[in-house]
């Protein structure tokens, strides 16, 4: 005898009964009728609920994204507080979120918490290795904190993996906090390479070659500085101009 299908056992169980009375035999199918459609229902409502919990499991990541994005529009002075409080929900949403920390470790670095922001930029590179930005952050908190050989170490990985104007201007700096003047200059000269308008870096610059006794370098950098100064002060009148 061939079997039979879930679903035809199902509608023989449940096709009502012959309006007679019940014999003892019908009594029993009666019974089983009900069991069998007890079962079908929780069985259905254990599917829908495993749905709804892949479901939402599966949307973590972009739930997360959109309270970072949050999070991102309150990055301003005076609103720090209200961005990590959405990077928090960020990351509670979904852990493995290497940027959550990432922002949450720059507000936190912004407000002076250079302690926990050094735990959100660790765990955000130990999440995603490539992420420039916590190398950045993580060498500014260390020339803040007066460390530039840690400083240098964070810059130098950051730009091995994607060289940028502040990366080499930051790394610049802690080259000339421990006396290596000339690898400052390369790395305010590849600076330079990569935004020429960035008036600071001519002023850096010029500070380490004139102590190098570089004083004519350090003058036309220093002119150099000054005339992008202006030149953007000008440009600002014509725009304020009615």
């Amino acid at each position: 005898m061939p079997l039979e299908s879930f679903f035809t056992r199902w509608r023989k169980a449940v096709r009502p009964l012959p309006r007679r009375t019940p014999s003892a035999a019908l009594l029993a199918q009666r019974r089983k009728q009900r069991k069998l459609i007890e079962r079908t229902a929780g069985v259905i409502v254990l599917l829908a609920a495993a749905w709804f919990v892949y479901s939402y499991l599966a949307s973590a990541p972009d739930r997360a994204r959109a309270e970072a994005a949050l999070g991102v529009m309150k990055m301003s002075p005076g609103t720090y507080e209200q961005a990590i409080h959405h990077f928090d929900r960020a990351a509670q949403i979904w852990p493995e979120y290497a940027e959550a920390y990432l922002d949450r470790g720059i507000a936190e670095h912004n407000l002076n918490q250079a302690g926990p922001a050094l735990v959100d930029l660790d765990r955000a590179v130990d999440l995603d290795p490539n992420l420039t930005r916590a190398y950045d952050e993580r060498g500014q908190i260390y020339l803040d904190k007066g460390d530039p050989q840690k400083a240098i170490d964070e810059l130098s990985e950051s730009i091995r993996l994607h060289p940028t104007l502040e990366s080499y201007s930051q790394r610049g700096v802690a080259y000339e906090k421990v006396g290596q003047h000339q690898k400052a200059i390369a790395d305010f000269d590849a600076a330079i390479s990569e935004f020429r308008e960035a008036p600071y870096i001519y002023r850096a610059r010029a500070g380490v070659k004139r102590k190098l006794g570089d004083q004519a370098g350090a003058a036309a950098d220093d002119d150099k500085a000054q005339r992008i100064e202006t030149g953007h002060a000008v440009e600002a009148d014509v725009l304020r101009a009615p």
